[in-house]
């Protein structure tokens, strides 16, 4: 369940490219092929008089069965340091989206990116997912062809920069062809001028073409298509999934009825501080109201629990406000932690997954969705009880400290009762059957240390570059920001709550679902978090706040993709007889944001990409991992 929520209005060096090689197999089978292909990533220098310059460094990417039945990706280096957390970032983006589309296995696979040099950037990650493409088919990559550009889940090929220079890198490898990220044939060079990079290349000997996702550069590439899913033909869920979700949107729309009451008692001061929530919550209510009317039950539900639990959260914020400015934080703090009980609820939560054994693919579903909410109730509390207890420089620093907090603790414990709904609506719905063998806790840790990779790249690029502006320590901005964006908090104190699991689920057989669905959500959220704040939008690089986008052929090309990709692979489960409830509001959601402002965009790519992630993992799930692929 994704909330984006703007807390702090209540109180006041690119790489990427590379170089052609020949691969090479000695299996038929994915899981088992051996070899590795040379590439060269390109990268952009920065001299002493702040000039820059393109050039390249060597690559290896090599593939074999591992030795301990795991997916691993190693990065080797040959000097200290040689490699970045962006780098990192993008070889765990480009193992992990290479498996996804082809539905590989998800154990025994060692993929290694050996790098002679230096070189960090974000910006060969589609470099890297063609070349562990190209491994894991067999396929050869032909000798005359590079690119640059990052690597989305769905497969889509995102913006990068210093294009105009890597034009020279391209040469340096000696190649002919370069692709580069759609929408970006006009791109800036040092001085803020447009440089025409098609032109650029034509008048030095390149052809330069722009790509909108891996598909296409698969194709450049190799001369071969890369399998896609069949377009959905079906991603309606059945009359029972449908009556059980409406029931519910409506019982949550009644208990934002209830909220909005309290709201309006409030002291007028209090409303006013708190009226950017209330609004938040109003149009979550319209948003639930105008899916529930169109019969769009899934997503219906997921927005009468955001308009509920934004609603109560001003409704308790501002009744624990009016105790703080007259008996002080400790009948504050008091108030808020009596008023969600959230240790409690998520033991209650605990006792009762525990004991539902999942026997199909929709139950498995119901399962990692509610384990996936109760994670964030827990994730939420935790930020809120930080807040709490972090020092504050002045007095209305404290304030505001208290306010995020209490407006986080309030939230938490909604997602906790919410989890139980999701939970309830998705059981017992019938469809396919679990497949045999199920390694959760392995495709689990998968998705973590891709999610862990993409949070790293994502506080090099966006947060510490903010905090060197404002002149703040990084942990300072981080602490800003996630007050600022629920998603990042959620990310970050996700992480940490992620490594203690069995500290809150024990050690039941269905907690291995606990650990997968928080997995899958902190590495949709990450994702999510570079595409919104470093790729796609055009976000003020003091304030982080978005206010535009900043490539929009590059945004409608993942927009549509990711649409379509999480609508096939619906489609898929569907012919499963799979009812997934939680994919198919992502889809739901994604429509209705989309059209929304800027941010509302963005946020619409990390629903779409949250289904299409879901949907996948059903699939492996499933024992059906490749079916509809052609």
């Amino acid at each position: 369940m994704t909330v984006v929520l703007t807390v702090l209005a209540i109180v006041g060096a690119a790489c990427g490219g590379g170089s052609g090689g020949k691969s090479s197999s000695t299996s038929s089978t994915s899981s088992s092929r051996t070899g590795s292909v040379a590439v060269n990533p390109l990268f952009v220098a920065t001299g002493p008089d702040g000039t820059s310059t393109g050039g390249t460094n060597p690559v290896t990417v090599r593939i074999a069965p591992s030795t301990d039945q795991k997916l691993r990706v190693g990065f080797t280096e040959d000097e200290v340091a040689g490699t970045g957390d962006q780098w990192r970032a993008a070889g765990w983006g480009a193992v992990t989206v290479a498996t996804l589309l082809t539905g590989a296995d998800l154990r025994n696979r060692e993929v290694d990116f050996d790098v002679t040099g230096k070189i960090d950037g974000p910006s060969a990650g589609g470099l890297m997912t063609v070349a562990t493409l190209s491994l894991m088919r067999g396929d050869k990559i032909q000798p005359d062809i590079t690119m640059t550009g990052t690597i989305n889940p769905d497969g889509t090929i995102g913006p990068v920069g210093g294009i105009p220079y890597k034009v020279d890198g391209v040469l340096a490898a000696h190649k002919k062809r370069m692709l580069i990220p759609v929408g970006q044939r006009n791109s800036k060079d040092d001085s803020g001028q447009l440089v025409d990079v098609i032109d650029e290349g034509r008048r030095k000997g390149v052809e330069v073409t722009e790509v909108r996702d891996v598909y296409e550069a698969y194709k450049a590439f190799t001369g071969k298509d890369l399998p896609r899913p069949a377009p959905a033909t079906d991603v309606s869920l059945d009359n029972q999934a449908y009556d059980k979700l409406k029931a519910k949107a409506e019982s949550w729309l009644a208990k934002f009825q209830t909220a909005v009451g309290s709201f309006n008692s409030l002291d007028p001061s209090m409303q006013q501080n708190l009226q950017s929530i209330a609004n938040d919550a109003n149009t979550a209510q319209q948003q639930a109201k105008k899916l529930s009317d169109e019969g769009l039950q899934a997503g219906a539900f997921q927005k009468a629990v955001e308009a509920a639990g934004l609603a109560n959260a001003a409704v308790q914020t501002g009744q624990a406000l009016q105790i703080y400015l007259t008996q002080g934080a400790d009948a504050f703090v008091a108030k808020v932690k009596g008023s969600q009980s959230v240790g409690d609820q998520v033991k209650g939560l605990v006792d009762e997954f525990k004991t539902f054994q999942p026997q199909s693919v929709s139950d498995a579903a119901a399962l990692i969705g509610a384990y996936g909410n109760a994670i964030d109730a827990i994730s939420l509390s935790q930020f809120g009880e930080n807040q709490f207890n972090a020092k504050a420089s002045s007095t209305e620093e404290a304030l505001q400290q208290y306010t995020v907090g209490a407006v986080y603790y309030e939230l938490s414990g909604t997602f906790a009762d919410a989890s139980r709904d999701i939970l309830d609506v998705g059981r017992g719905l019938g469809g396919a059957k679990l497949g045999t063998k199920i390694d959760l806790p392995g495709v689990a840790e998968f998705f973590r240390r891709a999610a862990e990779a993409n949070l790293n790249a994502f506080e090099t690029v966006v947060i510490e570059p903010a905090a060197n502006k404002e002149n703040v320590s990084a942990a300072a901005a981080k602490e800003s920001f996630s007050g600022k964006d629920l998603e990042y908090a959620l990310a970050t104190t996700g992480l940490d709550v992620m490594g203690n699991l069995q500290q809150y689920f024990g050690a039941a057989a269905s907690s291995d679902y606990a650990e997968l669905g928080g997995a899958v959500s902190l590495y949709n959220r990450s994702a999510g978090l570079l595409a919104k704040y470093y790729s796609l939008g055009d976000v003020d690089p003091k304030t982080l706040e978005v206010s535009g986008i900043a490539n929009s052929q590059a945004y409608s090309g993942s927009v549509d993709l990711a649409q379509r990709q999480l609508a096939a692979n619906v489609g898929v489960l569907r012919s499963k007889q799979v009812n997934p409830t939680i994919a198919v509001a992502d889809n739901q959601i994604g429509n209705i944001q989309r059209d929304g402002d800027a941010s509302q965009k963005l946020d619409a790519l990390s629903s779409y990409w949250d289904g299409y992630l879901n949907s996948r993992v059903l699939a492996y799930i499933g024992g059906f991992p490749t079916a509809g692929l052609q």
